[in-house]
């Protein structure tokens, strides 16, 4: 691979650092942009009156024609047309009772229509609950679906099909709602085609639109739910339009329009039931008076041709979106000149979010980039939350090196807490949320003693003499992690679950797979019940190599497995542990708990080896 660390940046039109620091004596540290945060719009609306008076023939959307993705070309909306539709559409959530306590449920894939009822919801004052669509179409039991019905008790419901949400809309009491639909009908529930619910605007969509205000809640984003039920963290107006402002305030916009030769433009398939795709790219390119086109494409094997494709059809000005995207993307750039030159040929800067990135994928993309153009183009991170709307922290600098958080956006100040060896990080200001919906006591346990809200991160100074540099990210204070993919892990539950799974076969286990495609174990064996098992009082090293042991616990995963198959808790590989966890060495707490982030530390060769793609299966090395 070449190095191409002194070929220069293409122009990123950054404005200049001017970061302000602030020690104080008992070791906290408190972090500030130093630029001004840029004029905020009230609400997520206003940007779309603005462009559809300024920009009124500007393609705000664009989708692949739903009914045939061969079809060449793209359906569009513009500006003007989209401000009319959600006007219509806003009239008829308005005629059927919206308001704060009249939520709309939206069951649906990324779309053109999907947008549309979203922001007429919240035009019309009805706070919007994305969902995803698997929760509806993928579990057996609906239990998320149910629990998220129960808490938000939306009295909208949107489905994209009435046929294909058919087994989720049965799961829920649906007397006194209204189910709006595009596509096939549904059965035995009050139902509206989307087209039909629209309505001639008349002065009470104005009036609701007048009635829109900071503090107005315009969602109820769910959490992952990796440590239990889903939160729904409250996201209000001002909130998430500050936050898309908050963004573009480290840019100088004039030079980037001037650059880009127009409005800017992304292609991007992230849900918008995750608060990366939601905010992170429909709203910012809405705020930026821009055009999205949707992507129904992904980095898996069935959907990948079509990301591809769409890729190679958009001349895109900004790109962001999970590493594992970027890690599929790289390989196709690095094959496919025609891809690579329709990608890098208006591109002014590329980011990832939701997990951290390789730094042998940024390499490959920046040499595929030279290539093409003679020129890098800088790849950087944004950091956040759903419950900071989503966007803390970017790296707002030419970059050229992977793991960075960056530093915090002109709106919001980071706070770092001294917690035993690490720097936990906390953040307030006008993009946070506050709290979670029906859920005091979460609220309350979020937020510290000064209202900054506690992400569970630590993070330390790339450089501690230079804090310009930026922040990298150095694990969780609690023992969450994320997938390569940005899916959220919950080292503590799935730990309990496999080491019940084996049915006492294994006594522990460590959860592996921060920024890794799956996850994995290191596992210990119960060694009195293991020796019970076979018959014999063998020593540890061949107990762990036994056929019956290798029998019991490879039964067992596979059933966990079979119960479990999301990402977030099918468990890949298991490597046995010739070795049990050291006290002395801070591999159990003072709890009696195995300490995750320590255990992998001390044992970093048995981690290198558990996802060592050239370890084939082995006596303690299970591919299940």
């Amino acid at each position: 691979m070449a190095d191409t660390s002194d070929i220069p940046f293409r122009e990123v039109p950054y404005l200049p650092l001017k970061l302000e620091v602030d020690r104080r004596p008992d070791g906290t540290i408190y972090l500030n942009n130093g630029q001004p945060l840029k004029a905020c719009p009230p609400h997520m609306l206003a940007p779309l009156v603005k462009w559809a008076a300024q920009r009124p023939d500007t393609v705000w959307l664009a989708e692949r024609d739903p009914e045939n993705s061969a079809a060449e070309g793209w359906n569009t909306v513009t500006y003007e047309a989209g401000l009319s539709a959600v006007r219509r559409l806003a009239q008829g959530f308005l005629d059927a009772g919206a308001g704060q306590d009249a939520p709309l449920m939206i069951l649906s894939k990324n779309s053109i229509s999907n947008a549309l009822i979203m922001y007429a919801a919240m035009w019309a004052g009805s706070p919007a609950v994305p969902v995803t669509p698997a929760y509806a179409l993928l579990s057996e039991d609906l239990g998320r679906l149910k629990y998220i019905d129960g808490l938000t008790q939306p009295k909208f419901i949107y489905v994209e099909d009435g046929v294909d949400y058919q087994r989720a809309l049965d799961g829920m009491d649906l007397e006194g709602r209204l189910v709006i639909y595009s596509g096939r009908a549904p059965e035995r529930c009050e139902a509206v085609r989307f087209e039909q619910f629209m309505r001639a605007p008349t002065d009470a969509v104005d009036a609701a639109y007048d009635r829109l205000t900071p503090e107005t809640v315009a969602k109820y984003m769910m959490t992952s739910g990796s440590t239990g039920e889903p939160k729904a963290v409250i996201n209000l107006q001002g909130m998430v339009a500050s936050n898309a402002r908050m963004i573009r305030s480290v840019w100088d916009e004039d030079r980037l329009d001037e650059m880009t030769g127009g409005p800017q433009v992304m292609c991007n398939f992230l849900p918008w039931s995750h608060t990366y795709g939601a905010h992170s790219i429909l709203h910012n390119m809405l705020d930026w008076g821009g055009t999205l086109y949707i992507d129904q494409g992904a980095p898996t094997p069935a959907r990948l041709p079509e990301m591809l494709r769409n890729l190679k059809d958009v001349a895109t000005t900004q790109h962001t979106t999970v590493p594992a995207a970027w890690s599929a993307l790289a390989t196709e750039l690095e094959r496919d000149d025609e891809l690579a030159e329709t990608f890098f040929s208006r591109l002014i800067c590329m980011a990832y979010g939701g997990a951290s990135m390789g730094q042998d994928i940024y390499e490959r993309i920046q040499n595929v980039a030279v290539r093409i153009t003679g020129e890098r183009i800088s790849l950087s991170a944004g950091y956040g939350a759903t419950e900071t709307a989503p966007t803390a922290s970017n790296v707002h600098w030419p970059n050229d090196r992977m793991g960075l958080i960056g530093l915090p956006l002109p709106g919001n100040t980071f706070k770092m807490v001294p917690n035993a060896e690490k720097m936990e990080l906390r953040v307030k200001g006008v993009n946070v949320t506050p709290g979670y919906f029906r859920n005091a006591e979460k609220t309350a346990e979020a937020f510290d003693e000064e209202g900054f809200y506690k992400l569970g991160d630590a993070v330390k100074f790339v450089d501690p003499d230079t804090p310009e540099r930026g922040l990298a990210f150095d694990g969780r204070t609690a023992e969450e992690f994320k997938l390569a993919n940005g899916t959220w892990v919950s080292a503590g539950t799935v730990r309990v679950q496999a080491v019940a799974a084996t049915g006492g076969a294994l006594s522990d286990a460590v959860v592996c797979g921060l920024n890794k495609n799956d996850v994995r174990l290191l596992g210990f064996v119960n060694e009195a019940w293991c020796k019970r098992l076979v018959g014999e009082d063998i020593p540890l090293g061949e107990l762990i190599r036994h056929p019956g042991v290798i029998a019991k616990i490879r039964e067992g995963l596979e059933a966990h497995n079979k119960h479990h198959p999301n990402p977030s808790a099918r468990i890949a590989r298991i490597l046995l542990q010739a070795e049990q966890p050291r006290a002395d060495d801070g591999e159990i707490t003072e709890k009696g708990y195995i300490n995750q982030s320590r255990t992998q530390a001390l044992r970093q060769d048995q981690v290198e080896l558990l996802y060592s793609e050239n370890a084939a299966e082995q006596d303690t090395l299970l591919i299940l």
